[in-house]
């Protein structure tokens, strides 16, 4: 299972560079079909395949794929943090604008959390 590998994590740095970039254009449908690629590649991931797209980019460009990389966990806690609530939604009943708050904290964190990632993906590169 490649699940906690060098591989989701460059995938999901691709979906969040691609979905970010399709949704700053209104590229809608672009998005749909983004996140069924990823689903079908982070699929792929949970029986030991690696898609050749995600092998194609790691080997072409070490330098870009190594940034991608660390900033690939915000694509998996956007993904989870949504997941929890709306599971507990099922349980706790959230005033109206709790959901137009959650969103925007989740976006201050995903961009606090890649400024971060980066900065030290940058001086662990400059040690190498």
């Amino acid at each position: 299972m490649k699940l906690l590998s060098k591989e989701t994590l460059l995938l999901g740095g691709l979906y969040g560079v691609f979905d970010t970039f399709f949704s700053l254009f209104n590229f809608e449908i672009l998005r749909d079909i983004l996140f069924i690629i990823f689903l079908i590649s982070l699929f792929m991931l949970c029986f030991n395949k690696t898609p050749q797209y995600i092998s194609f980019v790691a080997t072409t460009y070490p330098k870009t794929s190594y940034y991608l990389s660390a900033i690939g966990w915000i694509t998996y806690f956007m993904i989870m943090a949504i997941l929890i609530l709306l599971i507990s939604r099922l349980f706790i009943s959230y005033p109206d604008n709790f959901f137009a708050t959650f969103a925007y904290g989740l976006m201050y964190c995903g961009a606090g959390g890649a400024f971060v990632s980066l900065i030290f993906a940058f001086i662990k590169a400059q040690r190498q």
